[in-house]
């Protein structure tokens, strides 16, 4: 199945900006998904990735002896922390509208690109119990998406070998012991995220397990 990643990914980053216009200022400081990140931190990655020109990165890079994960740790909590909320979502409403999009979205797949943005959005979402009527075809996307992400992410790895079949969309990824549940728990899961995985069954799931926890 053939997906419009850029677009995906552009109706996730609108999703987000009217999620947090409608959040005050304690909801900022609520935790995520993203182990020691407050709501602030993603948010500040988010904005910092897309406003990075990729020429900088060597020297972003070079005091971390080249680290990306690290860097992307250390430098995202700082922006997160050195930001007010109205100063990222001033930033971050920029970045919905600007096309092309900036930073380093001129490098990263689209694909890449659009799950980043989907799995940030349940990572801002789940803790503070913010459902969304999440389209089919987003969740389709997403399960396609992410067997294919290596880089940062990740993901690739947590899907290797395992066969994901979402029992709210008619939609299967993969190859080998099966892993069911609803389609956004299986896309946090092979993010390497355990929060919905008390929500999935299957042959394949204590390898799930064993690869992310929870």
């Amino acid at each position: 199945m053939k997906h419009d990643y850029r677009a995906l990914a552009h109706a996730e980053l609108v999703d987000i900006s009217t999620l947090l216009h409608g959040f005050d200022d304690a909801q900022w400081d609520k935790p995520t998904l993203c182990e020691g990140w407050k709501v602030r931190h993603v948010i500040g990655h988010m904005c910092m990735g897309s406003t990075m020109s990729p020429l900088s990165m060597p020297i972003r890079l070079a005091p971390y002896k080249f680290n990306v994960a690290r860097a992307s740790s250390e430098e995202s909590y700082k922006y997160g922390e050195e930001h007010t909320p109205a100063q990222m979502l001033e930033i971050f409403d920029d970045v919905v509208v600007a096309k092309p999009k900036p930073g380093l979205a001129k490098v990263a797949s689209a694909h890449e690109w659009f799950a980043d943005k989907f799995i940030h959005n349940q990572d801002v979402r789940r803790p503070q119990d913010l459902k969304r009527d999440i389209p089919a075809e987003h969740l389709i996307a997403a399960l396609d998406a992410l067997p294919k992400i290596g880089s940062f992410l990740q993901s690739k790895k947590v899907c290797k070998g395992l066969t994901f079949t979402a029992t709210d969309v008619d939609h299967s990824v993969g190859e080998g012991p099966e892993v069911r549940g609803p389609a956004e728990a299986l896309a946090l899961a092979m993010s390497g995220r355990p929060a919905g995985i008390n929500e999935l069954d299957g042959p394949g799931l204590d390898t799930l397990r064993g690869r992310i926890g929870g």
